[in-house]
């Protein structure tokens, strides 16, 4: 049984990663940010519903235990 070689990497190959994964990264905040902007102007109704749910179920959650 042979142990796995470790695959020596060229000088820029990390580089490239960090890079690609910011740039994923940046697209994936972007879009998240439009989609909220969109949402929050086309259905501020829906938006104070789940608003009031999410509140009313955090209180609920945090009664101290009889």
């Amino acid at each position: 049984m042979s142990s796995p070689r470790r695959r020596l990497s060229r000088p820029g190959e990390e580089g490239q990663a960090l890079v690609e994964s910011a740039l994923l990264l940046a697209t994936l905040l972007g879009v998240l940010a439009v989609g909220g902007t969109w949402l929050l102007k086309t259905h501020p109704q829906m938006l104070r519903a789940i608003n009031a749910h999410v509140r009313g179920y955090c209180s609920a959650l945090s009664l101290p235990f009889p």
